[in-house]
C-alpha cells in the first residue's frame, strides 16, 4: 500500500494485487490513524487491484459509514470491471462514490 498525502485533509492510498482480509486489517487501521489525525477524506486507487476479498469489502462499506459519520469519506478509484462487480455482488457498491481515477476522485472532495 502507498500512500499519498494530497492536501491537509485529503489522503490517497493506492492498493495493488489481491486484497485479503488480512490486508484489509491493516489498511482500516492505517485509515483509524488518519482519522485521528483528522484526515477522514479517503481515496482508494484500486486500479492495481485484481480481486477483493467479499468480507474485506464488507468491513471497507461499514468503515466507510463510519467515516461519513465523522463527515469524512472513502471514494474508491479505478476499479476494474471485476472488482466493481465484487462490491455489487454484496451490495457495497452504492454506498461509495466511485470515480474513474484518484484525480477525479481529489476534485470531488475540493469541490
Amino acid at each position: 500500500m502507498a500512500v499519498y498525502a494530497t492536501n491537509e485533509t485529503i489522503t490517497v492510498l493506492r492498493l495493488s494485487g489481491d486484497v485479503a482480509v488480512s490486508d484489509m486489517d491493516a489498511l482500516l487501521s492505517k485509515m483509524t490513524g488518519l482519522v485521528l489525525e483528522n484526515k477522514s477524506k479517503i481515496v482508494l486507487n484500486l486500479r492495481q487491484v485484481k480481486h477483493v476479498s467479499l468480507n474485506a469489502i464488507s468491513m471497507l462499506a461499514e468503515r466507510n459509514q463510519r467515516f461519513k459519520a465523522l463527515g469524512g469519506e472513502i471514494k474508491l478509484a479505478g476499479l476494474i470491471p471485476y472488482v466493481a462487480n465484487l462490491f455489487k455482488l454484496v451490495g457495497a457498491y452504492a454506498s461509495f462514490d466511485v470515480v474513474l481515477d484518484e484525480e477525479e476522485a481529489v476534485a470531488r472532495f475540493e469541490s
